[in-house]
């Protein structure tokens, strides 16, 4: 158990790390909340990393206006993408299977 949520908060982190750098842009200030803890029902007893990703605020009438722009919405998706691809390549036990096989000419 201890090690899942040792896992869950490396996760966290490059979620966190490549989330911050891709909603980045001049028209909206730089916010970083930063990872925390919680004993969360939906994420306790979990057997894998896991994590909740809180991306914005919908009370929020800046933060609503910003989530209605579709390249925004790509934004927040490439950097939860990103943050998995980064945490699952640190893993090395399934780093290798992640990256494409590279195959020679004599190879079908």
């Amino acid at each position: 158990m201890l090690k899942e949520v040792a896992r869950s908060r490396d996760l966290a982190s490059d979620i966190q790390e490549s989330l911050a750098a891709f909603v980045r842009d001049g028209s909206r200030p730089k916010r970083n909340r930063g990872v925390r803890k919680a004993p969360l029902v939906v994420l306790t007893g979990a057997d894998m990393p896991s994590v909740l990703a809180e991306i914005s605020f919908l009370s929020n009438p800046a933060d609503e206006q910003w989530l209605m722009r579709p390249d925004n919405r790509q934004r927040v998706a490439e950097g939860l993408y990103h943050g998995i691809e980064k945490y699952l390549l640190n893993i090395s036990s399934i780093s290798t299977q992640l990256r494409p096989s590279r195959q020679t000419d004599s190879q079908p």
